[in-house]
């Protein structure tokens, strides 16, 4: 769009400021100093609406502008104390407002703009942004805070399929009873998301299973009635939780924690073997440490020289050979995509774990009985909780970049302002 210049100079035009003209521009040693005013000669009175352009006084206001040149510019704005002619209205003086300077601002709104889309962009620390612009963390903090709607998701935004995943906001704490006792504190936070668009409904502060179970019974109950998939980890609080609001919604266990379930069960016997053979842990003399990443990797992706190595470790120690083999049943059983597959692959990994009388594979077998329902939806579904760790990773990135947070609303809404879409 073309703006016409005929009747505006070029310091005006350069300055860019809708709305004002440039009366004065020098270059101090603290930076570029622009004195300007607007183009309006009137203004209404915010009270009555009575146009007035009698002006009482023009005082020069200081505030902050963006950036020109990798120098701060520091904006004095001139502005018009109307009188208000309307002989009935209680407000005598008003002071003109514009957009780019609302009442009683510091800074202008496309500063404002520029400091919420560079939080928006990427996981800066608040600190970093604020002494870009030279700005007060608070200052900044207030910006974020009253752009970012923190009422909780829009119920316009309908979810079908919900992610729950939890993470650590702070460390564990230690607190000592009126009773002398201690009591061990762990701030969860947990993150509920869209796993079909991947936008994070809200951050929830508190103890796991009752955290989401109030954040739930507070959605609408024709908003609850949508969801019809729950992706969550071998959670047990999780589960009660999401049961006991949302019982006709089906639970999908994040099939990443059953993988490592059983590759932490075949490292507990590899420890165990080595303790009982050599009476200490294990070193890179021995076969089974130096090739222990082969026993975690997946035996049909192997290479024909890594399954030499691999043979060779199995072959010396049967009770090894024998965890690994359950480990691959339970991956086995992951690759299932129908009931009749899992079903078929569940009876081979039973009659596997039967067939030996070690205590790993036992424990890893019943725990994965109490989650075989779950199971069956995952590998029915597919659905996993990979964009809910997604959101927890840019978390962590954000107490990273701010070096931890303490209070847990400006942590939620650093979080919520880096959305992929963000509720404003």
């Amino acid at each position: 769009m073309f703006k016409p210049t005929h009747d505006a100079d070029a310091a005006s035009i350069l300055f860019n400021l809708p709305g004002y003209r440039v009366l004065s521009a020098v270059r101090g040693p603290d930076g570029r100093e622009v004195l300007v005013e607007t183009v309006a000669d009137e203004g209404a009175c915010p009270e009555c609406g009575v146009v007035s352009s009698r002006v009482q006084a023009r005082p020069v206001q200081t505030v902050k502008d963006v950036q020109c040149g990798g120098e701060p510019v520091l904006a004095r704005v001139r502005k018009r104390r109307y009188v208000c002619t309307e002989e009935m209205c209680r407000r005598r003086t008003f002071t003109e407002v514009t957009d780019q300077l609302p009442a009683r601002a510091r800074l202008t709104t496309r500063l404002a703009a520029r400091v919420i889309a560079q939080l928006r962009a990427e996981p800066r620390a608040v600190s970093a942004v604020a002494t870009e612009h030279d700005l007060s963390w608070p200052t900044v903090m207030n910006l974020l805070t009253g752009t970012v709607d923190l009422a909780g998701p829009d119920p316009r935004r309908l979810v079908r399929r919900l992610g729950v995943d939890e993470h650590r906001f702070r460390r564990v704490r230690y607190v000592r009873e009126e009773d002398g006792s201690v009591r061990r504190v762990e701030p969860w936070s947990v993150m509920l998301t869209d796993l079909d668009t991947g936008a994070i409904l809200d951050v929830v502060d508190g103890p796991r299973g009752k955290a989401v179970k109030a954040w739930l019974l507070a959605r609408p109950r024709w908003w609850r009635r949508r969801i019809e998939y729950v992706a969550i980890d071998m959670s047990a609080e999780f589960r009660a939780a999401i049961r006991t609001v949302l019982p006709w919604a089906r639970i999908s266990v994040d099939h990443w924690h059953v993988v490592r379930l059983a590759n932490e069960m075949v490292t507990t016997v590899r420890r165990r073997r080595a303790w009982e053979a050599w009476g200490r842990r294990g070193r890179a003399i021995d076969k089974p440490w130096r090739y222990r990443l082969l026993l975690l990797a997946a035996g049909d992706r192997l290479t024909t020289r890594q399954r030499e190595r691999l043979g060779e470790v199995l072959e010396a120690d049967v009770e090894l050979a024998v965890a690994w083999g359950i480990k691959e049943h339970v991956r086995q059983l992951l690759t299932a995509t129908d009931t009749d597959s899992f079903h078929r692959h569940w009876s081979a990994l039973t009659k596997a774990v039967r067939a030996t009388r070690l205590p790993e594979p036992v424990r890893l077998y019943k725990t994965l009985c109490a989650w075989r329902r779950e199971l069956l939806t995952f590998c029915r579904t597919r659905i996993t909780n990979a964009r809910t760790e997604a959101a927890n990773l840019n978390a962590k990135s954000f107490k990273r970049a701010g070096r931890g947070y303490r209070n847990h609303d400006n942590y939620r809404c650093r979080i919520m302002a880096y959305t992929s879409t963000p509720a404003a």
